[in-house]
């Protein structure tokens, strides 16, 4: 699904299903040229990637207006243009505007102006039970003014873009039924006493 296609793909399931299992095996048999990143220091480390802000050169405050192409003395230096696919692992914490900051940062930069994510297949993994993205007080009014929910999910850039959506639904790391059923029960607010 990943490495035949340039179509984008979101990959979730609950925990233990094998979402980071599947990110490390597609990063380390891909024939793709790819960049592995992920929202925090700490999520990076887990998948031997790096953070967003980090690959893309963004400091903490970057918005849609402070976007620019690069320059290069030599295009042949241009990685992004070399890129085939961006996995983003924990894609729950990452906010709608920073999606729409990297997908305009990949039209100027990247190999087709015209596409979404400069015509590079973005592969996103996570869950959206789990962490939510950060949204500081200051934040707030500015998110809900341009989005309807500060989630990746609601960025501009969907608006365009076709993607596949994937749920793993197997859980391989509990296999006790009953705690699994608990932890299900959990995970979507159904718990009885």
């Amino acid at each position: 699904m990943m490495e035949h296609t340039s179509r984008s793909v979101f990959i979730t399931g609950r925990a233990g299903t094998g979402k980071s299992t599947l990110l490390n095996y597609f990063r380390d048999t891909t024939g793709k040229s790819i960049a592995v990143l992920a929202p925090t220091g700490v999520a990076a480390l887990n998948v031997r990637g790096q953070t967003i802000h980090s690959f893309f050169g963004f400091k903490a405050n970057i918005t849609l207006e402070r976007i620019r192409k690069i320059r290069y003395s030599d295009e042949g230096n241009n990685i992004y243009k070399k890129l085939d696919a961006i996995v983003v692992d924990e894609i729950s914490m990452v906010r709608a505007d920073l999606l729409d900051c990297v997908d305009k940062f990949l039209r100027l930069n990247g190999p087709k102006r015209r596409r979404p994510f400069g015509g590079i297949q973005m592969v996103f993994f996570g869950d959206l039970y789990q962490l939510p993205p950060v949204v500081t007080g200051t934040e707030k009014a500015v998110i809900k003014e341009l989005y309807e929910t500060p989630y990746f999910y609601s960025a501009g850039v969907f608006d365009s873009l076709e993607m596949e959506f994937i749920e793993l639904e197997k859980v391989y790391r509990q296999h006790e039924g009953q705690f699994l059923n608990l932890l299900n029960s959990i995970r979507n607010n159904t718990i009885d006493e």
